[in-house]
């Protein structure tokens, strides 16, 4: 520890120098008194003291989930077997997207439904036909005519019927039933592999697609804390994975019902997430912006702020050059700042870069 002492004494103490001009005239147990340098300026920085009001604010645990409202579940229309899956967890498709083919009976049988049917209707063309011109030479009655019209409607209605039904299952080479997707988004949950045999009344969903453009934050309350949120109530939101980076909202909604187990009470905030940065799953800081105080104190980077045997300091310069250590007492205190109930005010200069090292050759 002395050595340690001792190298930071040799590398600050070359940048500073006595202000003490007679030594002998000055009472011995008095401090001595270090100036600012231009030395010193190269090693250190300089803040000024500026008072903010304070924002008292309630911590919530949160965790990121899927907006609801845009999560699609995927089941077959069909039954069948799974010949190719076109898809994974993770993928983004788009609306329309092949997801799986299916080998299908279903679609086997429909196609021949098409081809009769495209063949009954050739026949009905060619027999109205025949009764048209037969009707003009008077060979047939005006309800034998009507009757040649009417199988020809049948026929086409028939046949629309069947092309309806291949809108309704996209369907590739007349064999395979094409499960595609109905909305754009990810892919977050997938339960089909080939060769499976699937069918349309099975509960399990073959895929989830999930957009991701807006992301829910839920946080639970705990029961000592439930009288402090309300709806529309200002929040700020931050996370491991984006350090400094903070994503504002307000309360969407409140669940009044407590959770059994952790007796809390969970509240929601939608966030618009064009970047795709909030992922489903991500733990988050909730910090819930209660009323405002009226108080304001001296605000400081915590950077500057040294803590030694349960005490703060922080290095300040006087209006002559003068460094001094200056202990101050802290009333909250932030990632980044700290605001100090005494021992500081507005305009006061302090060291916020190195005032580690100016302190200890201080002492």
């Amino acid at each position: 520890m002395k050595y340690q002492k001792l190298w930071v004494c040799l590398f600050v103490l070359p940048f500073v120098f006595s202000c003490t001009k007679n030594k002998k005239e000055e009472d011995e147990s008095s401090p001595e008194l270090f100036c600012l340098t231009d030395s010193l300026m190269q090693v250190v920085s300089l803040d000024t003291v500026s008072c903010q009001s304070l924002k008292r604010e309630l911590l919530l645990n949160g965790r990121v989930d899927f907006d609801m409202d845009k999560v699609t579940p995927v089941y077959s229309m069909l039954s069948g077997d799974v010949m190719t899956v076109h898809a994974e967890i993770g993928d983004y498709v788009e609306k329309g997207s092949v997801l799986a083919s299916i080998r299908s009976q279903e679609i086997a049988n429909l196609t021949k439904e098409r081809q009769a049917a495209e063949q009954q209707k050739r026949i009905a063309e060619r027999n109205y036909q025949a009764a048209e011109e037969m009707f003009s030479s008077g060979m047939i009655s005006e309800r034998d005519r009507m009757e040649a019209s009417r199988s020809l409607s049948d026929a086409e209605a028939e046949l629309q019927r069947i092309h309806k039904l291949y809108d309704l299952y996209p369907t590739d080479q007349d064999t395979y039933y094409l499960l595609k997707a109905p909305v754009s988004g990810f892919i977050t949950e997938r339960n089909i592999n080939v060769n499976r045999s699937i069918r349309p009344d099975q509960e399990e969903k073959l895929f989830t697609i999930a957009g991701l453009e807006k992301v829910w934050i839920t946080a639970d309350v705990y029961e000592s804390d439930i009288n402090k949120v309300k709806e529309k109530q200002p929040v700020r939101i931050t996370t491991l994975a984006y350090k400094g980076m903070e994503f504002n909202g307000e309360i969407d909604c409140i669940n009044h019902v407590l959770d059994q187990e952790s007796k809390t009470m969970r509240i929601r905030i939608k966030l618009d997430n064009p970047q795709i940065l909030l992922k489903p799953g991500m733990f988050a800081n909730v910090y819930v912006t209660q009323q405002e105080d009226k108080l304001e104190l001296p605000c400081i980077p915590a950077s500057s702020v040294i803590f030694e045997n349960g005490h703060q300091y922080v290095v300040t310069v006087s209006n002559q050059g003068l460094l001094q250590k200056q202990e101050i007492s802290i009333y909250k205190q932030d990632q980044t700042n700290c605001f100090v109930e005494k021992g500081l005010k507005q305009g006061d200069i302090l060291v916020n870069h190195n005032s580690l090292l100016v302190y200890n050759a201080l002492k």
